[in-house]
C-alpha cells in the first residue's frame, strides 16, 4: 500500500509555537492535500521515494483510501511517528521555507554531519532525475524566500551544527594533549579558514607526506618569510647565541641562534657526540656558524659562563678581532643569588626554612588540602634551573603567610597531626614553629628588600630585545639600590661583603661592548637625567666622565676599527657626539634623545658621523643574554620528547626551526600586540620566568 491522500482523520489539537517543536511518538497530523502519492500497490516504493529506505514501517494504513498515514520508526534516532511521506522528508532534512515542520528533526543526523550529507545526497540525486512528483516539496531544490521566523529556525539548526563541530575540536585537543592556548594562535585560525575553503572532498595529508615532503616544503616557506629579517643583518648586525643540551637519547647538541633588535632566529642544532667540547672544539663549531652567517655581520658571541665557553671566545677573537665574547647576563645574575646564599647564613637558613614549609605542604596531601581552603595562591616548588629561584620562593611564601597561619590553628589540622606518624608529627611541629616565628618573617622581608633589585635585573636581562645600551647603567643602579636597602637595615654590617660579591661578578661579566653601548646611548647625556640623584646617593655622571667606561670604549673601538685610521676617525666622531657638536646639539636632537629609542635616534641624527652611526646602530641592536637559546631547548624538548624518542635529529631540527621561527614571525606582526591573538604564545601555565604566571603577577607587584 502506497502513501497518498488518505481519508480524513479526526483533527487533534497540537499546542506549539512558530518554531520547530518535538512531536510525540505516534502523533497524528493533518494530511497534506497537495501531496501526490501513487496508490498502485500495497507497499512503499523506495525507487520513487528514496527516504523510505531510512525508515521501518510498523503497520499498513487503514480505511477506504490505502494511501493514508503510516506508522514508522526512524532507523537513526529509533523514534516512532505516524505521518505521510512529506513528514518523513521534514524529519530528516527539515521543512522548506514558509512551511511548518510539525515533526521533530532527527537528532542523530543533526549531530552526524557525514550521515546527514549522505541522506541529503540521496534526495538531491532523486530530485535531479525527477523520478517522483512528490519531490516538489523537497527542501533541497525549493528556493522560496524564507520569512524571519524560518530564518531564525535555520540559524538555530546551524548553531547546533557548529556546536557539534566545536565538540569535535575540543575532543581532538584533549585527546592529543594540545593546550587550549592554540585556539588563539593565528596559524591555527588560518588553518581552519583554509579547511573551510578547501575542495569538498579534501582529506588531511597522510602521515608519510606530513613528515617528509610537506615538512621540507613548510621549512622552505618559513625561510622565504625570514628573508626580510635577514636583510636587517647588514644594517643592525647580529649576535650568535649558542648553548649545549642533551636530547631524549642523551646525545649532546649545540644550537645556533641569530639575534638582533628584530628578534631571535633559530638556525640549526648539531650533534656533538664524541667531541670533548674543549674551548677549541666549541670555537671551531662557532667559527663555522660565523662563516655560515658572514663574519662582517657578527658582532658578538653569547654563551653561558663556563670556562670552556670563555676559552672559545678567546679563540674566536684571534680569528675575528671585531667579534666579542659575552657571558649571559641572566646567568651571571643568577650566580649572584647563589653566591650571597652561600656567603650569608641569615639568607641561607631563611631560604632553607621557607623551602621546608613548601616541601611539607606539597608532600602531604591532607595538609595541602587544608591550606588550599585558606589560600587562592599555590606554594611554589621552584626548580633549581629557574633564575632567581630564591627570590620567587620566598616572595610566594610571604604572600601566603596569613593562609599558612590560619591553616595550622585549625582543629582539623591538629587532629590530623595527632593521628599522623611520629616523623610527620615532628616535622609538623617544626613547620608550625617556623610559621609562628616573627623573626623568620622579618628575615624574609629583609631578604626580599635586598634581593629585589637583583631579581628585577634578572627579569630585564632574561627578556629578548636590544639592551646593550642599558645594561651598564642598570647594573650601577642595581648596586645603589642594594646599598640603600642594606645600609640602614638589620644587616648593615654585611654591606661591604655584599658589594664585594656584586662587583666581582660584574667585573667578570663586563666587556668593552657594554661600555661602548652605554657611551652611545644619547639618553644618558640628557641634562635632566643627569640632575637626578642615582640610587645609593651618588651623583649621576655622563659616560664620558667615567674612567672605567672610557677605557672600555677605547678598547672596543680598537677592536672594531679595521686599522688605525678608522679607529681614529671613530674616536673623533664619538667626541663630536659626546660634546653635542653640530646636529647633535640641536633642540630636536636633545628632545628626541629622551623620547626616541637609541637606534631610531642614531638613524635620524647620525648623518654627520656616518661611520660612528653605523657602529652605534649595530652595537645598540644586540642582546645581552642567551635566554633565546634556552627557549630553543625548551622547544626541542617539547618536540623531541619521550613519546617521540624515535624522531631522528634531522627531522627534529626541522621541527624546531619551523616552531621557533613561526613564533618569531608572529611576534613581529601587529596582531600580536593587540586583538584576539595578542601574546597568544604567552602561556600562564608555562614554567619559564618570562612567560609564567609569576611574570604576569609581577606586572602588578612592581
Amino acid at each position: 500500500m502506497a502513501f497518498g491522500r488518505g481519508r480524513k482523520r479526526p483533527h487533534e489539537q497540537i499546542s506549539r509555537s512558530e518554531s520547530d517543536q518535538d512531536i510525540e511518538e505516534n502523533q497524528y497530523e493533518e494530511p497534506n492535500p497537495t501531496e501526490e502519492t501513487p496508490t498502485d500497490g500495497d507497499e512503499p516504493n523506495p525507487a520513487l521515494k528514496p527516504l523510505l529506505s531510512e525508515v521501518e514501517f510498523q503497520a499498513k494504513a487503514t480505511g477506504k483510501n490505502p494511501g493514508g498515514a503510516k506508522k514508522w520508526i526512524c532507523k537513526h534516532c529509533k523514534k516512532g511517528f505516524t505521518s505521510s511521506y512529506t513528514r518523513i522528508h521534514y524529519h530528516f532534512l527539515g521543512a522548506p521555507p514558509g512551511k511548518k515542520a510539525q515533526i521533530q528533526r532527527c537528532p542523530v543526523l543533526m549531530t552526524n554531519k557525514g550521515e546527514l550529507e549522505r541522506v541529503r545526497k540521496i534526495v538531491a540525486d532523486a530530485e535531479d532525475k525527477g523520478i517522483s512528483p512528490s519531490l516538489k516539496s523537497s527542501t533541497i531544490g525549493n528556493s522560496m524566500k524564507a520569512s524571519p521566523n524560518e530564518k531564525n529556525i535555520a540559524d538555530s539548526f546551524r548553531s547546533m551544527e557548529r556546536h557539534s563541530v566545536d565538540l569535535l575540536v575540543e575532543k581532538a585537543l584533549c585527546a592529543n594533549g594540545i593546550p587550549f592556548n592554540v585556539l588563539r594562535s593565528p596559524d591555527f585560525v588560518e588553518m581552519v579558514r583554509g579547511i573551510n575553503h578547501a575542495p569538498k572532498d579534501y582529506k588531511l595529508p597522510s602521515y608519510d607526506k606530513a613528515r617528509t615532503t610537506l615538512l621540507d616544503e613548510c621549512k622552505r616557506d618559513i625561510e622565504k618569510k625570514l628573508l626580510p629579517l635577514k636583510d636587517t643583518w647588514y644594517t643592525h648586525g647580529v649576535s650568535i647565541i649558542s648553548d649545549g643540551w642533551a636530547n631524549i637519547k642523551h646525545k649532546p647538541l649545540l644550537n645556533v641562534i641569530v639575534s638582533n633588535s628584530r628578534g631571535s632566529m633559530f638556525l640549526y642544532a648539531e650533534n656533538y657526540e664524541g667531541v670533548e667540547k674543549t674551548g677549541k672544539e666549541i670555537a671551531a663549531f662557532l667559527l663555522k656558524a660565523v662563516e655560515d652567517i658572514g663574519p662582517s655581520y657578527v658582532l658578538q658571541v653569547v654563551t653561558d659562563n663556563a670556562a670552556n665557553c670563555k676559552a672559545a671566545g678567546r679563540e674566536i677573537s684571534k680569528v675575528h678581532k671585531h667579534i666579542f665574547w659575552s657571558p649571559c647576563v641572566a646567568h651571571t645574575l643568577n650566580l649572584i643569588f647563589k653566591d650571597i646564599a652561600e656567603k650569608f647564613t641569615w639568607m641561607r637558613d631563611t631560604y632553607k626554612r621557607a623551602k621546608e614549609i613548601v616541601n611539607f605542604f606539597n608532600n602531604h596531601s591532607h595538609a595541602l588540602a587544608m591550606f588550599r581552603t585558606r589560600s587562592e595562591l599555590e606554594l611554589l616548588k621552584v626548580a633549581k634551573t629557574r633564575f632567581a629561584s630564591h627570590f620567587t620562593l620566598l616572595r610566594r611564601v610571604n604572600k601566603c603567610r596569613e593562609a599558612l597561619a590560619t591553616t595550622v590553628v585549625l582543629t582539623a589540622w591538629k587532629e590530623w597531626v595527632k593521628k599522623s606518624e611520629v616523623g610527620v608529627r615532628m616535622l609538623a611541629e617544626e613547620i608550625v614553629a617556623t610559621i609562628g616565628d616573627e623573626h623568620f618573617w622579618e628575615e624574609v622581608n629583609n631578604i626580599l628588600a635586598i634581593t629585589k633589585p637583583i631579581y628585577l635585573m634578572v627579569k630585564f636581562s632574561d627578556g629578548e630585545g636590544p639592551k646593550m645600551g642599558e645594561i651598564y647603567e642598570r647594573m650601577d643602579c642595581m648596586l645603589g639600590e642594594i646599598s640603600d636597602a642594606m645600609k640602614n637595615g638589620e644587616h648593615a654590617n654585611d654591606h661591604f661583603q655584599m658589594q664585594e660579591i656584586l662587583v666581582n661578578r660584574w667585573e667578570k661579566m663586563n666587556i668593552p661592548m657594554h661600555c661602548l653601548g652605554f657611551s652611545l646611548n644619547p639618553h644618558y647625556y640628557d641634562a635632566n637625567y643627569l640632575r637626578m640623584e642615582a640610587p645609593g646617593g651618588m651623583p649621576r655622571r655622563p659616560p664620558n666622565h667615567d674612567l672605567e667606561v672610557v677605557n672600555g670604549v677605547m678598547a672596543a673601538l680598537e677592536r672594531i676599527g679595521e686599522d688605525a685610521t678608522e679607529t681614529t676617525l671613530l674616536r673623533r666622531q664619538l667626541s663630536r657626539f659626546q660634546v653635542k657638536e653640530g646636529i647633535f646639539g640641536s633642540p630636536a636632537a636633545r628632545i628626541d634623545a629622551v623620547s626616541m629609542s637609541p637606534i631610531s635616534w642614531w638613524s635620524t641624527y647620525g648623518s654627520e658621523t656616518p661611520e660612528l652611526a653605523d657602529i652605534a646602530v649595530k652595537i645598540l641592536a644586540q642582546p645581552i643574554s642567551s635566554s633565546s637559546a634556552e627557549r630553543a631547548w625548551s622547544t626541542y624538548s617539547y618536540i623531541h620528547n619521550a613519546k617521540r624518542n624515535r624522531l631522528n635529529a634531522t627531522r627534529a631540527d626541522k621541527l624546531v626551526f619551523i616552531h621557533s621561527n613561526v613564533r618569531l614571525l608572529s611576534r613581529c606582526s601587529e596582531s600580536y600586540k593587540q586583538g584576539s591573538s595578542r601574546k597568544w604564545d604567552v602561556n600562564p601555565e608555562n614554567t619559564h620566568l618570562e612567560e609564567s604566571a609569576i611574570r604576569l603577577e609581577d606586572q602588578n607587584w612592581e
